[in-house]
């Protein structure tokens, strides 16, 4: 099987650039080259001592939550955390929904509550998944969704398409390669932009389907939003920056620990300020914690570590308060 390089069907945003590049064996890889662990290396964290372990004893979520308040209503410019690394983001009169992991899952177990009833959100216009990792693109999630939302048009990676036509998701697909925009209202543009990560949901699809962030432009009012989707630090940081100005950047802080197995794929707080200054963005919002206990670190010890140790970054920061919107 062939993987896509880029869709014919989609403008590329970059000039020179002609579509994804493929590794010897067909796979997808990043733009400044991978480092994805072996199963032996995961095998070493697992039985590896934590010394973080202790402080994960009746750990406790920092985030705030409240309901989402007239959540019919998409009216004015927001953006709505879910937890995680799930966001509504109301533009223009479009509602765009980012990663949303908000139903049961047997593999999460979750430290925050989901801000709504899921049987209440009929109204979203696109559905943004990043890439297909079970914390990202969650398969009960995706399908009580668009069975609510049968018209919302789903904006997603290189092959992605294929795994959610096989749960019988009948919504409009648009798969994207780095540095495309897809073909949306008149009133927004959306481009799918590079990320330093990887692809797996099970044992042997390593790298058969594309990760990538997001780039959220308001045509009407010039307002820009940037979501990070999972990476790890890296010059397309600075890339991105030197294409984009950006207001408001999405950027992960967690599953960071221990830093010789997760530094390629995650960012966590230090790494998130340089990516921050390199993005050249006005302010932030940490993501990525909190809400799943998915690596060495408690849920709450990002944030804690940015508001302890990096003080002079927090003029920056907006927090996420799960189902409370920030206006931009």
């Amino acid at each position: 099987m062939k993987l896509k390089t880029h869709n014919s069907e989609l403008k590329f945003v970059k000039p020179d650039w002609t579509g994804n590049k493929l590794t010897g064996d067909g796979l997808y890889t990043n733009i400044y080259g991978d480092d994805i662990k072996s199963v032996g290396e995961a095998l070493r964290w697992m039985s590896s001592d934590n010394p973080l372990a202790k402080l994960k004893k009746n750990q406790q979520t920092p985030l705030t939550f409240q309901l989402i308040e007239n959540i019919s209503d998409k009216s004015s410019n927001a953006i709505i955390p879910l937890g995680h690394a799930s966001f509504i983001v109301d533009m223009n009169g479009k509602r765009l929904l980012i990663d949303p992991v908000v139903s049961s899952n047997m593999f999460l177990k979750r430290y925050t509550q989901v801000p709504f009833d899921l049987s209440e959100l009929t109204n979203v216009d696109y559905l943004l998944l990043s890439h297909n990792h079970r914390d990202h693109i969650d398969k009960n999630s995706v399908k009580q969704l668009t069975k609510l939302n049968p018209d919302a048009v789903i904006l997603t990676g290189l092959e992605i398409g294929k795994i959610l036509k096989s749960w019988g998701i009948k919504n409009q697909v648009q798969e994207a390669g780095w540095y495309q925009q897809y073909n949306t209202s008149e009133a927004l543009a959306i481009d799918y932009l590079p990320s330093r990560h990887w692809s797996r949901r099970w044992l042997n699809d390593t790298n058969i389907q594309l990760w990538g962030s997001f780039m959220i432009q308001d045509k009407s009012t010039g307002k820009t939003i940037y979501f990070a989707g999972d990476s790890g630090y890296g010059q397309h940081f600075t890339d991105i920056g030197s294409d984009y100005e950006i207001d408001i950047a999405m950027i992960g802080i967690g599953a960071y620990e221990p830093q010789w197995f997760m530094h390629p794929a995650h960012t966590g707080p230090t790494d998130a300020i340089k990516a921050f200054h390199d993005l050249k963005a006005k302010q932030w919002i940490p993501m990525h914690y909190g809400t799943f206990d998915l690596s060495d670190e408690p849920i709450f010890y990002p944030e804690q570590i940015l508001r302890e140790q990096h003080q002079e970054a927090l003029e920056q920061i907006v927090w996420m308060n799960i189902g409370k919107r920030i206006a931009f």
